[in-house]
């Protein structure tokens, strides 16, 4: 028996366990990972969103008290397009 009929016939299998369990135990690690908090927060920016999100809640309130408008589309209707055609 050559040394290459060995190989492929023991070497090649073998190997190829090894590989498929080494490759399950790294999917293992990979799902077993806990989820940490992050140690730190950006609020730098909280106050300013607060204000903004009250600003928004107030505009949209007035919009509502107030008179009903049509928006874009009374906007659009109005505009009227005439097109020329020369020639023939």
């Amino acid at each position: 028996m050559s040394i290459l009929q060995l190989f492929s016939a023991v070497g090649l299998p073998l190997m190829m366990a090894v590989g498929a369990i080494a490759a399950w135990r790294m999917t293992r690690k990979e799902n077993t990972t806990s989820i940490e908090q992050p140690a730190w927060r950006d609020t730098s920016l909280d106050d300013w969103r607060k204000e903004r999100d009250a600003e928004a809640d107030s505009v949209r309130a007035a919009r509502l008290e107030g008179e009903p408008h049509e928006g874009a589309a009374a906007e659009e209707k109005s505009e009227t397009k005439r097109h020329q055609r020369i020639g023939g």
